[in-house]
This record gives C-alpha cells, structure tokens and sequence, in this order.
C-alpha cells in the first residue's frame, strides 16, 4: 500500500469518527437551563428555575447551580452533578440521567 492511499484511508476515517460522533455535543450553559424544561426519555422531567430552584418528579425540589464539572443538583433524595451536553440539534444527553431530552412543550 503506497504511502498516499494509507493518508486517504487515515483521513477518511477520522473524518468519519468526527462526522458521525456526538463529540460536537457542548456542556450545557446556564443561559441552555435558566427558566427551562427538560423532559428525558427515561420519564423525569427536570425544571431548572430561575434563582437556582430546581424540580424534578423523580428526585423531589431543590436546588441547582452550574460547576466547572456539570450541573450540580441538591434536592432530599439525590445531590449530584448530572453532565448534560447539548447536542448540534438542540436535545440533550446525561450519562448519569442515562437518557437523551429535550425542551418539553
């Protein structure tokens, strides 16, 4: 194999790694949460507050404010930072939530 079919097959295969990968997902921002609803596939729903109030059926009321490692949570059942990215088509995606979501209607 000549060195100029290895650089195309190599080149072609990043780009497909980056083409299908949700690696251009971001870390959700404040201004992403602020005043909005995040319904999950799992069923939970997640409201984040203005002022840091924080809502969610499956965990109870509480709190949430944004670290440099994610979206920090407090309520009386669950403190934990959930890692929720924001994909290029505006869902989102939580490893500890385990499930994809997006805006609630």
């Amino acid at each position: 194999m000549t060195a100029k079919v290895r650089l195309s097959l190599a080149t072609g295969s990043a780009l497909d790694s980056v083409l299908l990968s949700p690696a251009m997902a971001a870390p959700a921002t404040a201004a992403d949460l602020e005043g909005r609803t995040i319904c999950w596939d799992s069923g939970n729903i997640s409201s984040f507050m203005p002022g840091g109030k924080y809502s969610s059926p499956a965990i109870g009321d509480g709190t949430w404010s944004m670290t440099a490692q994610g979206v920090e949570i407090h309520t009386s059942y669950l403190s934990a930072i959930l890692d929720i990215d924001k994909l290029p088509d505006g869902t989102f995606k939580s490893h500890l939530e385990k499930a994809a979501g997006k805006y609630c209607k």
